[in-house]
C-alpha cells in the first residue's frame, strides 16, 4: 500500500536533475535567443529581438546554466557579474532579480543568482510564444472601414482580429512597397490583440529610438485597423513592452515632431491624452518600415541637438591681488582708486555695485548694471563671463526676468550670450561700460549712447 502511494504521490515532486530528452528539448527551444562561446562559455544573447531588461536576465542564467552543464563556467552569477555581461546598472537589475527569487524562479544563495531547471522550459514557451510562434494572419484581403458605415477606431486598443491585406490598396497604401506576410511578421508581431514590435527602432539615441517607435507602432495601427490615432497609454505600455528605455521623455521627444505625430490633449484636467499621425507621419512611417525590409536609409530626421549652457567661472581673488588689481584699473581710466571703492564694493568672491543707475525702466537699469559689474569683473578678478541673476541679486537689484533682455536690442549690442547662459560683454559693450564708470565716478546720468 505505502508503495504505491509513493508511486501516485512522486507526480508532485520536482527535481534539478534532467534527463537527455529534456536537455535536447530545452537546448532545441534555446538555440533562437542564445549563444554560447566555445573558449570561455560566456552567453550570448540574440540581438534579433528587443528583449526586456527581465527577459535579458532569464535568458542569461538559462544561459550561464547550460555553460555550467558544459563544464565551461559556473552555473551561479553574481549582480555584479550579470551587470557586466549584460551591461546593464546593477540599480537597474535588482528590481527584476529580487521579483524572480519572490516568484521562486531564481535561487539566491552566497555565490551568487542561479536559475531553477524545472522553470526554464516555462520561461522559453513564452519567449518562443511572444516572440517566435506568430500570430496567424489570414489571407483574406484587410476591410478598411468606411466613414459613413463604421464607428471610430478605439484609440485605446490595436487591431484585436489579425488582418493582413494583399490587394491593390493596401500595396499602395505602403508607398510601393511589398509587403508580405513574411516580411511583416519580421517587424511586428500580433498576439491576441496585442501588437509586438520586435525591432526597427534602435537607434544611438533614446530620443530617435522614441520616435521611430512610436511611428512603427501608429502605422502599424493604421494599415491594419484603420485607425490613426491611439491613447498615451497604449503607445507606451507597447513601447515598454518592446524594451524601448527611458520613456519619461518621450512627450518631450514626440512633442519636436507635431507634423507627423499629433498630441491630441483631452478636456481641462483629465490626463486621457492621445497620438494621433498625420499623413506627412505616415508617409515617413511607410518609409522607415521600406528602409527596415530594404536596408536603405531614406527615412532621415533631424534632432535638435540640446544647447550646453555655459557656466559661469567661479570668482576668487585674495586680498593682496585684489587691492593690487584696483590700482591698476583705476590708473588705466586715469581715475582715483578711492573714488572707484565709492562706487564699487570689491570683494574676494567679486563686486558690489553700491548705487544703482538712475532709470526708470527695469531692462535698462539690468543691463546697465551688468555692463558695470561685468567689465569690473573682466579688468580686476580676470573672469570673462559671469552668473548676472547672482551679481544682480548680490547688489540687490532686481534679477527677474533676466531672459526678456534676449530681445532687447541693447542688450544685443553689448553682449554676445545670451542671458541663461554664462553672460559675457562683447567688444563693444566693454568699451561703453568703461565709459559708465567714468560717468558714474563724475556723477553723470548713465548713458546707453557712447560719448
Amino acid at each position: 500500500m505505502e508503495d504505491k502511494k509513493l508511486d501516485i504521490l512522486k507526480d508532485l515532486l520536482v527535481s534539478e536533475e534532467h534527463t537527455l530528452e529534456d536537455l535536447q528539448r530545452l537546448v532545441q527551444k534555446s538555440k533562437e535567443f542564445i549563444k554560447i562561446e566555445s573558449k570561455n562559455g560566456k552567453v550570448i544573447l540574440s540581438a534579433s529581438y528587443a528583449f526586456t531588461i527581465s527577459e535579458k536576465l532569464a535568458l542569461f542564467l538559462i544561459g550561464s546554466y547550460f555553460s555550467h552543464e558544459l563544464g565551461l563556467s559556473g552555473d551561479k552569477k553574481t549582480s555584479r557579474e550579470v551587470s557586466e555581461e549584460l551591461d546593464i546598472p546593477q540599480t537597474t537589475l535588482s528590481g527584476p532579480l529580487g521579483e524572480f527569487v519572490r516568484a521562486k524562479t531564481v535561487s539566491q544563495e552566497s555565490e551568487g543568482y542561479k536559475i531553477k531547471f524545472y522553470e526554464i522550459e516555462k520561461i522559453l514557451d513564452s519567449l518562443n510564444e511572444k516572440y517566435i510562434q506568430k500570430t496567424k494572419i489570414t489571407s483574406s484581403p484587410i476591410i478598411i472601414p468606411k466613414k459613413k458605415n463604421s464607428k471610430k477606431p478605439n484609440k485605446n486598443t490595436l487591431a484585436s482580429t489579425s488582418f493582413f491585406n494583399q490587394d491593390n490598396e493596401f500595396d499602395k497604401r505602403l508607398g510601393g512597397v511589398e509587403l508580405t506576410k513574411q516580411n511583416f511578421d519580421s517587424l511586428f508581431n500580433l498576439n491576441n490583440g496585442k501588437l509586438i514590435l520586435l525591432r526597427g527602432y534602435r537607434s544611438d539615441t533614446f530620443a530617435e529610438s522614441h520616435l521611430k517607435a512610436t511611428l512603427l507602432i501608429l502605422t502599424a495601427n493604421n494599415l491594419l485597423n484603420g485607425g490613426d490615432e491611439l491613447s498615451s497609454s497604449t503607445i507606451r505600455d507597447t513601447l515598454q513592452y518592446a524594451g524601448v528605455a527611458n520613456l519619461t521623455s518621450l512627450s518631450t521627444t514626440l512633442k519636436d515632431f507635431s507634423t507627423m505625430i499629433i498630441h491630441r490633449r483631452g478636456p481641462i484636467g483629465s490626463t486621457n491624452t492621445s497620438y494621433q499621425i498625420s499623413g506627412f507621419g505616415l508617409q515617413n512611417g511607410i518609409l522607415l518600415i521600406k528602409d527596415i525590409l530594404e536596408n536603405t536609409s531614406n527615412f532621415k530626421v533631424s534632432f535638435q541637438k540640446k544647447i550646453r549652457r555655459t557656466k559661469a567661472i567661479p570668482i576668487n581673488l585674495n586680498n593682496d591681488d585684489l587691492e593690487k588689481k584696483i590700482m591698476e584699473f583705476a590708473k588705466d581710466l586715469s581715475i582715483e582708486s578711492e573714488d572707484l571703492k565709492k562706487t564699487f564694493d570689491f570683494q574676494n568672491d567679486g563686486p558690489r555695485l553700491l548705487k544703482k543707475p538712475a532709470e526708470n525702466n527695469r531692462k535698462q537699469v539690468q543691463i546697465k548694471s551688468l555692463m558695470l559689474l561685468g567689465i569690473v569683473i573682466k579688468k580686476i578678478y580676470g573672469i570673462d563671463n559671469f552668473n548676472g541673476k547672482i551679481i544682480l541679486k548680490n547688489s540687490n537689484i532686481a534679477h527677474d526676468r533676466l531672459d526678456l533682455l534676449d530681445s532687447n536690442k541693447e542688450y544685443q549690442q553689448y553682449f554676445s550670450k545670451k542671458p541663461k547662459t554664462a553672460m559675457e560683454l562683447n567688444y563693444n559693450g566693454q568699451t561703453e561700460a568703461l565709459n559708465l564708470i567714468k560717468n558714474f565716478l563724475s556723477n553723470e546720468k548713465p548713458s546707453g549712447n557712447k560719448n
